[in-house]
């Protein structure tokens, strides 16, 4: 930063300046998010004039057939298989020592290669291939980008900052909707074609990713190259961390340091943490998710992290969001106000999302988890009455499709609230550093597969079905949140009431020392039922084993 525009550190009090250095990192990094809510809607408003161009029913004007509902479904879903490669790959440690920015400008990669092969797509099956690799950008930076944002804000923003990633998704997912308003609706007859915009325009939707992740790559790669504190302390480059650090307190570094400064000594103190965090880590052994699933002490974290993972894809929040027009035409909205429904939804989860990073930090985790899947289990419930003939005879005609869209925008709106604000937040808090990032991988993969389970399998459901598998998901989650989750907030973030440092005695991997631990015989059996493995024909397995220990 140049000495006119950079404050002194002589001044006391820190106050980061609301854009600096870090805000304009921060405002690269969420460009990832919005390609993430843009990815999953964007086939919302185009994909059954997809079916129409390349002929999936065997006509030039149908768009609804068993094929029709087989590809869309492959290609909608095929983004998150592609996601839950990029989540398992983002949990190996060679891939964690690039860096979140250096893996954000890799998933641009994978997002720009999704873009031309969809854009230039022939057929289902090139589209399929753009879509897995659109995904495995997402993966990547669905883990990337809130790591960076953390890393990178100065304390006293780094909540605001990090509710970004979560308020740009939904930019993204209005994006991908509002942007298809030119089109037309489908062909309804025989006597009907394309025409138009309606041959090509789905193409340029496609392939819009390709601009963002280009503008992406070329801001981290020669605009803003600055990797975080954490990272570079981690390399040792103490001098570069200390610059970036001050700099993103809108600060130059001193010539002399000055430490009864409260601000330079305040500064100082964060360097010193971060190289007391990274010598620790170096001491810390590696611990797979398969054995925390049988210590004592991990298991009720690792499989409740796992179901709440699941939790927030099965509610079937994607399958709805990415078959929204389909569903709004099964309640009877008029085809020509489909996507304009579907933005006004959108739209709403927009301010939806806003609201509710003001809300973590007062109502707690626990309660908004309560009222979200509450609320969700309602909608589905009203929706579920609307669409009931016998309730549509009692009320004036017309009124069940715009009932319909309300109830929706609940759903929509009362995820937001909850699951989509609360779930990567509460994952983050309740497991010990040893087996978090291995864990938030696990949950990440979860996720994702939980999503192409939703996504595949919504296209084949109809409006008052969704409704029913959805609502009993989210009354099932309603119930296990009341019994399992635990309010986290104001905890540390390594005092968990999961985790309690007060309880680690009792775990046989985190304190193998313990007296109250009978260790060597739980090795000793592990060692032998190895030997047994291994006698009966395995002999690969235990050497694959063997060598990653």
């Amino acid at each position: 930063m140049p000495p006119s525009s950079a404050r002194s550190v002589a001044e006391d009090a820190l106050a980061p300046p609301a854009v600096g250095l870090a805000g304009r990192l921060v405002g690269g990094a969420v460009m990832s998010s919005f390609m993430f809510g843009y990815s999953i809607c964007v086939l919302n408003s185009c994909g059954e004039l997809i079916s129409v161009n390349f002929e999936w029913c065997g006509n030039d004007w149908q768009s609804d057939c068993i094929a029709s509902r087989g590809s869309q479904g492959l290609i909608n879903a095929s983004v998150y298989l592609g996601a839950a490669l990029g989540a398992l790959l983002s949990g190996r440690s060679w891939f964690h020592a690039l860096g979140s920015r250096t893996q954000l400008v890799l998933s641009d990669v994978y997002f720009a290669a999704g873009a031309v092969i969809c854009a230039l797509s022939a057929g289902v099956g090139t589209l399929i291939v753009g879509r897995f690799a659109s995904g495995l950008g997402l993966g990547i930076s669905a883990i990337a980008t809130p790591m960076f944002v953390a890393e990178i804000s100065p304390r006293e923003r780094r909540g605001s900052n990090c509710a970004m990633h979560g308020v740009f998704i939904t930019l993204g997912i209005l994006a991908s909707i509002a942007f298809g308003i030119p089109q037309s609706p489908p062909p309804s007859g025989p006597g009907e074609t394309l025409s138009g915009l309606d041959v090509w325009y789905w193409r340029g939707l496609l392939g819009f990713p390709l601009i963002v992740s280009v503008i992406q790559a070329l801001f981290f790669f020669f605009v803003c190259p600055v990797d975080p504190p954490s990272l570079l302390v981690a390399r040792g480059e103490m001098k570069m961390a200390r610059s970036v650090l001050y700099r993103t307190y809108g600060l130059e570094v001193p010539e002399k340091m000055n430490l009864s400064n409260k601000g330079q000594a305040a500064l100082e103190l964060q360097l010193k943490d971060l190289k007391e965090a990274v010598d620790t880590a170096k001491t810390i052994p590696r611990i797979r998710v398969i054995q925390a699933m049988f210590d004592p002490f991990l298991r009720t974290a690792v499989f409740l992290g796992v179901g709440l993972a699941a939790f927030q894809q099965l509610c079937g929040i994607n399958g709805l969001m990415a078959y929204s027009n389909s569903l709004f035409a099964d309640a009877g909205i008029k085809p020509s106000l489909l996507t304009l429904a579907s933005t006004l939804m959108a739209s709403a989860n927009v301010l939806a999302s806003i609201f509710s990073s003001r809300l973590v930090d007062h109502w707690g985790r626990r309660k908004l988890l309560l009222f979200g899947a509450f609320c969700q289990t309602v909608a589905m419930a009203l929706v579920t009455f609307f669409i009931d003939p016998r309730a549509q005879a009692m009320m004036p005609p017309g009124t069940s499709g715009p009932a319909a869209v309300v109830c929706f925008t609940i759903f929509v709106m009362s995820f937001s609230f909850g699951l989509g604000a609360v779930t990567w937040l509460y994952l983050s808090e309740i497991y010990p550093i040893e087996i978090r990032g291995p864990s938030l991988s696990a949950c990440g993969v979860v996720n994702w597969l939980a999503s192409f389970i939703v996504v595949f399998g919504t296209r084949f459901l109809t409006l008052q079905s969704a409704c029913h598998v959805f609502g009993m998901v989210c009354f099932v989650g309603l119930l296990g949140t009341y019994v399992w989750v635990i309010e986290t907030k104001g905890c540390s973030m390594d005092d968990s009431p999961l985790t309690p440092k007060s309880g680690r005695g009792s775990s046989p991997l985190l304190t193998p020392n313990s007296p109250n631990i009978p260790y060597k015989k739980m090795l000793d059996e592990e060692e032998e039922s190895e030997e047994e493995f291994s006698l009966e024909g395995a002999a690969t397995a235990a050497g694959g084993v063997a060598a990653r220990r």
